[in-house]
């Protein structure tokens, strides 16, 4: 299962998630699709632990904590 709670990203004055939550359990497929420069890839990052994320918490299978 991935977590993520209340995640806030911003690049300067551009904020790009602002407290986003969700969760992706065990066996569950998810799609991401956007226009370009809103943030899959960061989001992706993000959960991967290769960013960090401004606030929030993001709890993987390995369960380490980020931010």
């Amino acid at each position: 299962m991935i977590s993520v709670e209340n995640l806030t990203k911003s690049f300067g004055k551009y904020v790009l998630f602002d407290s986003i939550s969700f969760k992706l359990n065990s066996r569950e497929r998810i799609g991401l699709v956007g226009r370009n420069g809103h943030g899959k890839t960061t989001l992706f990052r993000l959960v991967a632990g290769m960013d960090q994320p401004d606030s929030g918490n993001i709890l993987t299978p390995k369960s380490y904590r980020i931010g």
